[in-house]
């Protein structure tokens, strides 16, 4: 199934929603989910049922927010070692994220994820994308600038469906 097609599914039925961008501005390819929501932010900055949330390599910090929000759907993008092909988009279960690396996080997003599902009851759904590298840096490599954009296109067009 395509992206946008699992998108659609998974808003199905929802009224608002949650993108956390997750990893470090200090490192080259971890910032891609931080990169995701700023961009977003400047589209969507005030939507009432739409929340971006930058959280920087501390994710778990904005739990109390999201709840506060009450969001039928959190979407976390991450940049995530899933061992395929730099730049490569995935949907991870957050259910089943073993063999998945996500480095710069303070408290693992399994155990964040599963409180926020068991405390607000909505769906979650993790975007990994595939890094090159995640040394300290500015530089981002051209594979993940281009699935940051390929994301970004595509959440956009289902975040306008969000009044």
């Amino acid at each position: 199934m395509e992206l946008e097609e699992i998108l659609d599914d998974f808003f199905a039925g929802a009224v608002k929603v949650v993108i956390l961008g997750a990893g470090s501005e200090l490192m080259t390819d971890d910032k891609a989910g931080l990169l995701v929501v700023d961009r977003l932010s400047e589209i969507f900055k005030n939507r009432p049922n739409i929340k971006l949330i930058n959280g920087s390599n501390a994710p778990e910090n904005f739990t109390g927010e999201i709840k506060d929000f009450a969001p039928q759907c959190l979407i976390v993008v991450d940049a995530a070692d899933m061992k395929e092909k730099a730049g490569s988009i995935m949907v991870i279960d957050p259910d089943v994220i073993e063999g998945v690396t996500f480095s710069t996080h303070m408290l693992p997003l399994k155990v964040m994820l599963g409180y926020l599902k068991d405390e607000i009851k909505c769906r979650v759904l993790i975007l990994g994308i595939q890094p090159v590298n995640v040394d300290f840096g500015n530089e981002i490599s051209k594979e993940v600038i281009e699935a940051i954009d390929e994301v970004n296109v595509i959440l956009k067009k289902k975040l306008e469906k969000f009044e």
